[in-house]
């Protein structure tokens, strides 16, 4: 839950810090969404990119906004769909959908697209 809570604290400050705001993009507080299986946090929406960090099963944690990217097929489940889960240190970091609970966008809401990353 510290995790969590620092994550969550961290893209605060992160959005608060800028001064600048997109029109469209999700607005805190952000949804929560859970892994099923372990996500591997990545630096960017590939499996290509740099591995940051694991979020274990059963984790819960905020999900700021869905993007395409590389299509990943894992534990008989194809998706393209990619769940920003943390702004720290001022990087951005994905796990791909299927890892998550939920539909093909781990039940964020279409309108929270992150839009061109």
């Amino acid at each position: 839950m510290r995790l969590v809570l620092g994550m969550l604290l961290s893209a605060l400050a992160l959005v608060a810090g800028t001064g600048v705001a997109q029109a469209d993009a999700p607005r805190p507080p952000y949804p929560l969404v859970t892994t099923w299986a372990d996500a591997e946090v990545r630096t960017c929406e590939a499996l290509s990119c740099p591995v940051h960090h694991v979020i274990p099963a059963g984790e819960t944690t905020i999900g700021i906004c869905w993007t395409r990217g590389q299509a990943v097929y894992d534990h008989g489940i194809y998706n393209n769909v990619w769940i920003m889960v943390s702004l720290m240190d001022g990087g951005r970091y994905l796990a791909s959908a299927i890892y998550f609970k939920g539909d093909q966008r781990a039940n964020l809401p279409y309108e929270n697209d992150c839009g061109p990353l």
